[in-house]
């Protein structure tokens, strides 16, 4: 079990404890969500329980903290990770090799757990994620999704009898996300101990045995698995927390841009292909027209080719073969960045400033009202406190936004967003869907590659699946019915 008794913690250098009095106790076989506005400490608790806090993050922690009776203070990391495993919110992060089989076996090996039982749970995990496609492949070659779940494997093949997990679902796509629902409801029933850090909420909404809610460091409420029934999402959306029924969502769709045929496409894709191994394409012709006004929602399974997608449209990566235009002339690959802007997946490739300040005034130094634009955008996505900070102190929410509100300052013709709202809770999400509108106007246009329902219904105009390689479905968002049922029977 884990038990934390008035803990607190402080980072060294904050003017703030990150956390504050916390005592919470989590039973064996209980599994139990901790939610709340980023930045409110979540994270910081979920180091301090697995032992990164002070080991990693430097700081003073207070109170009694244990796992299984052991005080979490006198254990090893050794010791600490052989009583609790850990799924962290970036899953590169916990990779320790370059390809999928050995960095799941590396563990294993590492404990001197014997050939014959690593063989057997190779085998359990790659059966139950359904890994077996991945195991030759490079970590490097993965999407998002894939190398979510290949961090959901790496711990299960530790069968340690705590589990703690920080943003588990980020990145998955539907399917995958109902597959852990499915490996949670497992390991519950098994008597194992469940901790989960988590946004999105509606996967939970029948395994949780209880809803934590923290605020500014503390923990404000809690729902038990009773209430969790009836609560409903606009009570959450007061909160500043996402919906627990995913399809009873009450959120507006925004009117579908009604396209007149005169209008003339900002950038067109036609029999666009690219592979990253010989005789494995992962874009087999896309054909594709992106008009002035357009927020697309990318979506597709993982692994389907929508993140080397955007990366071809702002000029990442180069297609194989087919042709880009760009106001109906060549957009070659090396000038898309000029017209292209792309937010990663993983924001921290984008962090460069000495402070959240800096990073958005990179680049942007001979804008003639800079400073009115940067002190407005970090107003908008609620980061005017922390200016001055160090991009690396903060929160994966609060990175998120940061790299959002940098693509804002570039005012680029199209942007790619890759997963934004990865780490966000409601507010925060809302904050970047209104900033999303902003930059998509007249002559500007947004392709964001999301798995993110309840962010579609809020931003997004037109949807495009992804395929085998190949667009399957170009509609209009005028209702939720279409976008419902691609949800439900094909992600």
């Amino acid at each position: 079990m884990i038990k934390l008794n008035d803990v607190s913690y402080q980072y060294n250098g904050a003017a703030a404890q990150a956390i504050q009095h916390i005592s919470l106790s989590v039973k064996k076989g209980e599994l139990a969500v901790i939610t709340g506005k980023s930045g409110c400490g979540k994270s910081t608790l979920f180091r301090c329980i697995n032992g990164l806090c002070p080991r990693f993050y430097e700081g003073e922690i207070k109170g009694c903290l244990t796992l299984n009776g052991n005080a979490v203070s006198a254990m090893s990391m050794c010791a600490l990770s052989k009583s609790a495993a850990s799924v962290f919110q970036n899953p590169e992060s916990q990779f320790f090799t370059t390809d999928v089989l050995s960095d799941l076996v590396y563990p294993c090996e590492n404990y001197g757990i014997q050939k014959e039982e690593i063989e057997r749970r190779l085998k359990y995990v790659t059966e139950l994620l359904s890994l077996e496609p991945l195991l030759n492949k490079k970590l490097s070659e993965l999407s998002g999704g894939e190398k979510q779940k290949v961090a959901i494997a790496s711990v299960l093949m530790l069968d340690t009898k705590i589990v703690l997990m920080d943003e588990p679902s980020s990145n998955l796509d539907y399917q995958s996300v109902e597959l852990l629902t499915q490996i949670l409801a497992q390991l519950k029933s098994k008597g194992y101990t469940i901790l989960i850090i988590e946004h999105r909420l509606h996967y939970l909404a029948e395994l949780c045995d209880r809803l934590i809610v923290m605020e500014n460091g503390s923990i404000v409420r809690e729902y038990e698995k009773d209430s969790l029934r009836t609560i409903g999402n606009d009570e959450l959306h007061k909160q500043g927390l996402r919906c627990l029924h995913l399809f009873q969502n009450n959120s507006n769709t925004l009117p579908a841009l009604r396209r007149q045929h005169k209008d003339e496409a900002l950038v067109v894709l036609h029999d666009i292909h690219f592979a990253y191994r010989k005789n494995t394409e992962v874009l087999k012709g896309i054909h594709l027209s992106i008009y002035p006004g357009d927020k697309i929602a990318l979506i597709g399974k993982n692994g389907c080719g929508k993140t080397t997608l955007g990366k071809i449209l702002c000029g990442l990566k180069k297609e194989q073969s087919g042709t880009v235009l760009l106001d109906g002339r060549a957009f070659p690959a090396r000038v898309r960045s000029k017209t292209a802007g792309y937010v990663m997946q993983n924001v921290d490739f984008q962090l460069f400033g000495c402070s959240v300040y800096d990073d958005l005034l990179l680049g942007n130094e001979m804008l003639p009202d800079k400073e009115k634009r940067i002190q407005t955008v970090l107003a908008k996505l609620g980061l005017s406190a922390l200016q001055e900070q160090h991009p690396t102190t903060l929160s994966m929410g609060q990175k998120q936004r940061l790299v959002v509100a940098a693509s804002f300052l570039q005012n680029k013709r199209l942007t790619i967003f890759d997963e934004p709202t990865s780490g966000l809770d409601y507010g925060n999400m809302q904050n970047v869907c209104a900033l999303i509108d902003s930059i998509t106007g007249k002559t500007n246009a947004s392709v964001i590659i999301t798995h993110d329902y309840e962010f579609i219904l809020n931003t997004c105009n037109r949807a495009v699946l992804l395929e085998d390689g190949r667009i399957a479905e170009d509609f209009q968002l005028n209702g939720t019915m279409q976008l419902e049922y691609i949800f439900k029977e094909r992600l």
